[in-house]
């Protein structure tokens, strides 16, 4: 029994203490912030649609020929439906309601990539713990 708890104490003597506790936290809470962030802008960005669809001028076309059938075929895009709809069958308060957010959806966008290099680096704090 002596031998055992020679051993225990060996073990928990031997075995350093964690080094960058603080960074773990600061890497969640990056992540945490960025994850806030992008909701943040993923709402701003369905909310700028709804007020661009509720300002197209009466009786006109809003779909560009071109992007008619880009919700059936896989076509890659950046920016949202408010880019697919043509400004001249906006009223100008859904011109400008585009205008903000063809740029939200570029800001969501370098968000997003920012977080690619942030990922990378919370998780060799992450792992380290």
């Amino acid at each position: 029994m002596a031998m055992m708890s020679e051993m225990m104490s060996e073990t928990s003597a031997s075995k350093p203490p964690d080094p960058t506790p603080e960074m773990t936290y600061l890497a969640i809470s990056l992540v945490a912030a960025w994850t806030c962030g992008l909701l943040f802008l993923a709402g701003r960005a369905l909310n700028f649609v709804r007020l661009v669809y509720n300002h197209l001028a009466p009786g006109k076309n809003y779909w560009r020929t071109r992007d008619f059938f880009r919700f059936y075929f896989l076509s890659f895009r950046f920016l949202t439906d408010a880019s697919a709809i043509d400004p001249a069958c906006l009223t100008e308060a859904g011109r400008q309601y585009q205008e903000r957010a063809i740029r939200n959806d570029r800001i969501m966008l370098a968000w997003a990539l920012s977080g690619f290099a942030l990922f990378p680096w919370a998780s060799s704090y992450l792992m380290a713990s």
